[in-house]
Parts: C-alpha cells; structure tokens; sequence
C-alpha cells in the first residue's frame, strides 16, 4: 500500500481505540464495522469528496430513524457557514441555513464550530444554544440536532457534521461514536481535490486502522496487508503475500464452516462473526472477522476486504461480566439470577425423571447485631464463612446460592423423602450455630430455615420460592435456630396483604395511628430546629407497625391520601406548639407519597392557613423519581408549594434517577444523602468521594444537605469535614414520641 497511508495516523487511531470499540455491542460493533467498508468501498470505487460525503449522510440516517445528516462548511473568509452536503433536506431549509455565523446562539452546528466541540441538544424548542435560529427548528419540526466538527489535518474547525432529528432524543455511544467516524471521514474527505486522492484516503484507513486487514484478489489470495496485521499475527508481508487468507485461521473449523461463510459473501455482500484465528506461531486466539466483497461495474467479485481483531480481551471481560451477573462477589456463590435458573432446570429435571427436590430458604438469625455490634466487614466475613458451611453440608448436585444479605438459598435434587432433606437441614443448623472466628473476634448467629418441596408443594420456581420464604418466616416466628416445612395452612402472601389492607381502613377511624419525630441536627451548632415526622400503627394485636409494611399496601388501596392528610395535620399542629414553646423557626419534615400528589383530596396549604403558620414550617419529603414524573398535577402542586414558601426535600438522594435540570426548575432546597451511603462512610471510602461530590454539587446549586443514617460520631465528623449541613440518625437520636422529644430539645438548649 502506498506510504501515503501514515497520514492522519494519530488522529483516526484517537476515534478506532479498542477501548471504545469494545463499549460498544456486538451488534453495535457489526454496525460499526459495517459503516467502515461501506465508506471504504466508496474509497475505493473512486467516489469524489462530495459524493463521500452524500453516501456517509445516507448511511447515517439508514442507523438513525426519523433523522436527516447535513454536511455544512465554512467560506473562504471562516465567517459564515453553508450546507456542503444534505441529500435528505428541503431546499427551502438549506436556503435558510446558508450563511449561518458560528456563535453561542447559532444552532447546534454553528455552536460546534465556535466552540470547537461536539454539541448535542436534545430539545431545540427550549435550548438557548438555537436562540439564533429557533424559528427554522419549528419550521421543520427540528426537535433535536447533534453536530460535532469536522477537521482538517491539522486540527482546525472547517466545518459540521450533524444528524437533526425530528424526536427529542440524545445519541447513544453508537451514534455518537458513528458521528466521529462520520466527521473523521469526511473531513478527511474535503481536504482531497481530485479523484486519485480518494485512493490515499482508503490507504489511511487501510494502513492506521487498530485492526488487522488484508485485500484479497477474487481467488481469495491475499494481495496486500496493513501494519495491524503485522502486529496481531505475526507475519510479515512477505510471508503472506500471494498466499490463501486461510493461513490466519485455525484449523478446528471444517471445510463446512467456511463454505458456509463464503456463500453468506456472495449472497448478501457482507458476512461478520466469530472465528479462531492462529498466529504465526501457530497460537490459536478468538477473532472477530468481517468480509465484505468489492464488486468491478459488472457486478464481479474482484476483491475482498477482511477485517479481525483479537476479541480475547473481550471474552475475558465478557466472562467476567457474565461472572458478576450470576455469581455473589462476595461468597462466589451464585447468585439470584443463577439459582432461579438452575432451579427452573432442575424442576424440568425432576419432572422428566420423575423425582423430587427441595428448596431451602435460609435466613441468618441476629446477623444485623454482628454489623451493628463488629463492623460490615466482620460481616462479610462471616457471610463468606457461613457459605462455605453450607457448601459442606450439602452433596455435589445441589445448589446453595446467596440471594443478597443475609439471605441463602439451597435446591436439594433427587430427594427420596423428605427424611433425606430434614438431615441435611439438621447439618446446617449445626453448622450454622457454631461460633464464627473472625480475625481476633468470636460472633455467633443461628438460622432460621424454610422449606417446600417439588411437586408436592408446588411446580413453578416462583411458588416455590414463595413457599420457602413464607415457611421460613414461619420458623422465625416459632423462635429462630429452627426450620419450617410449608404447608397448606399457611397463608399465603396475597392474603397477609389483603388481611392488612381490610384493617388499615378500621386503622385511621379507630385512632391506631400515632407519629414519632426524629431530631435533624445542625452539624457545626448542634443544634437542634428541624424534625422528621415518622408515622407508626399501633396495632391492637400486633403492637407497633413501622411504615415499611403498611404504606406500599395503603398506596395500593388509595389510602395513602387518607393517611398522608392526617399525618400532615398532626405534624403541623405540633410544629405550631413547638414554635410558641421552643423556637419560632422550628421546622416538620413530612413524607409525602408520590401516589398523594395526584389525589383530589384537600390542600394542605388551607390547614397552614387556619393555624396562622407560614410555609417555612414545612419541609416536604419526596423521592427523586418523582421529579420525572410529568403528571399536571405533580408539577403544578410542586409549584404551589414553592410559591407559599413550604421547602422541599428530595429523600434518600442518590438511589434513583435524578436530573439536574428539575432540581431547579422545582427550586429543590435540601438533598438527603441516603443512609446506605453514609453507613458505610469512612476517609478512603467510595461512598465519602460520592457523599462529597453531593454535598458541593448541593451547595453550588444553592441547597442544603442533610445525612441520613449517621450512627458513629467518625460519620458525624467525616461530614462536617465535607460541609454537610444537617445529620440525622440514632447517633443523635431514634425517632421520639412527643414528650420524649421536647427533653431532647431541652437538652440541647
């Protein structure tokens, strides 16, 4: 090839790294793939620049539905730029696109150029970076435009390279790695004048490319290779040249395997797959191929384009990710995804052979004191040491399996009866009761063990489960260190719900519910001006009831509105006291349901009204997920709530979907860190860079923040050290009833 190809080397290696290719899908990747011989192809045929850069337009928008590709230049003077390429655009359009002047205000193609950067805008009807010519997108429903430059060798802006689209929408890592390898080739497109430059084009690409490729003649005889060649195999120019392209390749593919191939070649002008490849020290390695043939005017064969990579990197990081995906990090047992798989296929298994198996539902008894009392990292390891006992307990064809904390799983195969299975469960809780030796320290845990059994109990993996989990919870409450067959008479989970929805409606009327408060501390003062309002049933055969297991239940119901106004009222009739006692600034923060922003029931703001308070009494409490939600009446009672001075919080910050843009638009103004941030949280951990980068994203967007779960006066510390407004957790105080609350106050005063 000619030496001309070394031009542009440094920049094409910039967009084909394999680090970025590999983020990419396999499919993805065939795409990409794909879009490279196609442009090669044209290289190749002799297509001049500007039919280039027309085709590249064209292939764009057959990978982007609903989109058109416009190629735009800048003149001679660099003033002003003009559509050099848009086969899919009306003319009335390029009409008005024609002497667009780069700027901050010129669309996503004029702000490219000035800013010498890619520029994506997902919305042009509200992006202030179309300012400029806002009125073209609403004339032809331009909704979104994604524009990177397109550079000339020696790096400078001469142009854009854009896909407008007609849907509000933001490129992918495929589209938007397919824009720079649009904006690379036509760049270096524009800077040919004449056809036989196309051809030095295509030995760039041929020769700079990360990926090894080869030309053969129509016999299939290799007629030219590039340095990445070289490189991944071994041979050398003169070792290969005018040999068969079946010397790369390994020798356990049959004759089949590659006819196959070259039909799919000649059939439908491309083939892509998988192939194991050899080097020239005859080392076999994973390749990914593709074969694309270039046809003379008579519609011929007369070359081959062949492209591989080594993918053994990429096998070894997808087994790693497949390795992550079905097994526990931390025991290295399989995990959710893997038993109910393994479990699904056992149960086809039993059923052919007529078989039963059991299915064990193991939860550690008084393992949250181990955390509390050693650490999480006494913890871990206990965990890692309970599943090696139960690995011992159990024979080779049966599967324990770790669902996540505390929780293990065990499927039991080819039981006889059940006497089988209760020797094996017996094993385990001896096992399980043993003292855990971990480092300098002796912990000391039992189980509790469910189990259902295969087809007596149930036939599907998901009833199974069911059973287990419920026979389980069975053996808790029959005292712990114990295990429990399921059996008809339990109730099933439907029922426990319903029964729990029929009294929540008696629960309200009959005065079942009261509210606790929990102090929120101010970190430099200590003090103390602000509390969390906590509902709690009291139960009149259960005793206390904590949230967490009646209110997904009284949003399910439509209770929730019900509920949400009285604890608003309560709350607010007592921060009314709490203000004339102890502190006229005196703050309730109240949970509000995002299934009580879309209720019709009563304004809370009247009630505010009644009692003379202002809306600063109020701090309300909502999740971050319901920030994207679109409903009318979110937003607009969101708004209310800021127009009367009532303070929003979001809640356990961090473990949903935020989106910067509807923290200020909703003038948001505390974040709460969430508690499995902070639980964790020490001076080289992961969770004190996020807590940190939460904190000043907070303070520069002008909000406070509050930690939830501070439980170690190190916590309190670390976050004072970042700037974190407020504390709250059982460090400074577990949630108080009323009077317990006004002597923590007193206290602190």
């Amino acid at each position: 090839m000619s030496k001309n190809i070394l031009t542009a080397k440094d920049s094409f290696h910039q967009i084909f790294t394999p680090t970025n290719y590999f983020d990419l899908t396999n499919v993805e990747q065939g795409r990409i793939l794909q879009f490279q011989q196609e442009v090669l192809e044209l290289v190749v045929l002799g297509n001049n620049y500007k039919e280039i850069c027309e085709e590249v337009c064209l292939l764009m928008e057959q990978l982007l539905d609903n989109a058109v590709a416009t190629v735009m230049l800048l003149d001679k003077e660099k003033q002003c730029m003009n559509v050099f390429a848009a086969p899919s655009v009306p003319e009335e359009c390029i009409v008005q696109l024609n002497g667009l002047r780069p700027g901050p205000g010129a669309g996503s193609c004029g702000n490219a150029v000035f800013r010498q950067e890619a520029v994506f805008v997902e919305n042009t009807l509200d992006d202030p970076r179309w300012q400029s010519i806002r009125q073209l997108a609403i004339d032809f429903n331009i909704l979104s435009c994604w524009s990177i430059p397109i550079r000339s060798k020696g790096g400078e802006s001469i142009g854009s390279f854009a896909l407008s689209s007609f849907e509000h929408r933001l490129p992918s890592i495929f589209h938007r790695k397919l824009l720079e390898i649009g904006s690379f080739i036509i760049g270096i497109a524009l800077e040919q004048q004449k056809v036989n430059e196309q051809l030095n084009l295509s030995s760039k690409v041929f020769e700079n490319s990360t990926e090894a490729i080869m030309i053969a003649d129509a016999s299939k005889v290799i007629i030219a290779i590039n340095k990445a060649f070289n490189k991944l195999t071994g041979y050398t120019e003169e070792e290969v040249i005018g040999k068969p392209v079946s010397i790369v390749v390994s020798k356990r593919h049959s004759a089949k395997f590659f006819q196959k191939i070259w039909l799919s070649v000649q059939q439908y002008n491309h083939w892509q797959g998988e192939i194991w490849n050899r080097n020239e020290s005859k080392q076999e390695y994973p390749a990914w191929f593709s074969i694309i043939p270039v046809r003379s005017k008579d519609g011929l064969i007369s070359y081959y384009l062949i492209n591989f990579s080594d993918i053994t990197d990429k096998k070894k990081s997808d087994e790693i990710i497949w390795q992550q995906a079905n097994y526990d990090s931390l025991t290295g047992l399989p995990n959710r995804n893997m038993f109910y798989d393994r479990l699904s296929h056992d149960i086809k298994n039993a059923s052919r052979l007529g078989t039963q198996l059991a299915v064990l539902f193991i939860d550690l008894d008084r393992f949250k004191e181990v955390n509390d009392s050693f650490g999480h990292s006494v913890g871990d390891a206990l965990l890692v040491e309970a599943a090696k006992r139960l690995s011992s307990c159990v024979r080779e064809t049966d599967t324990v399996a770790r669902l996540g904390g505390d929780e293990f799983t065990i499927i039991l195969n080819g039981i006889n009866d059940q006497r089988c299975a209760e020797m094996i469960i017996q094993k385990i809780l001896l096992e399980l009761v043993k003292p855990f030796r971990l480092n300098t320290k002796s912990a000391y845990v039992s189980a509790s063990i469910g189990v259902t059994f295969f087809p007596d109990d149930a036939s599907s993996a998901d009833m199974l489960m069911k059973n287990a989990d419920q026979a389980m919870y069975a053996a808790k409450n029959n005292g712990r260190n114990c295990w429990q067959c399921f059996t008809s008479n339990m109730r099933m989970a439907k029922e426990i719900r319903s029964k729990i929805a029929y009294e929540l409606r008696h629960a309200l009327a009959d005065g079942q519910f009261f509210l606790m408060y929990q102090p929120i501390v101010e970190l430099v003062t200590g003090n103390v001006y602000k509390a969390e309002a906590l509902i709690r049933w009291q139960h009149p055969e259960r005793g206390t009831i904590g949230p967490a297991e009646f209110v997904s239940i009284a949003e399910e119901t439509n209770l929730i509105a019900e509920i949400g106004d009285w604890v608003f009222k309560q709350a607010i009739d007592q921060v009314a006291l709490w203000q004339a006692n102890f502190n006229t600034n005196f703050q309730i923060s109240i949970n509000k349901s995002p299934k009580q922003f879309i209720s019709k029931r009563s304004d809370w703001m009247n009630h505010l009204g009644e009692l003379g308070l202002s809306g600063q009494s109020v701090i309300v409490e909502i999740t971050e997920n319901l920030l994207l939600d679109v409903h009318e009446l979110v937003v607009k009672r969101l708004l209310n709530f800021r127009d009367a001075g009532v303070q929003v919080a979001i809640d356990d910050f961090g473990t949903g979907y935020s989106s910067l843009s509807y923290l200020k638009k909703f003038d948001i103004d505390y974040l709460k860190i969430d508690q499995s941030f902070v639980s964790n949280l020490d001076s080289k951990s992961n969770d004190r860079i996020l807590c940190e980068a939460i904190i000043t994203m907070a303070h520069r967007l002008g909000m406070k923040v509050i930690a939830e779960g501070v439980e170690t006066d190190s916590q309190k510390q670390l976050l004072m050290t970042m700037g974190c407004d407020y504390g709250q957790g059982y460090f400074f105080s577990k949630p108080l009833t009323v009077d317990k609350f006004e002597v923590f106050i007193q206290s602190k005063a």
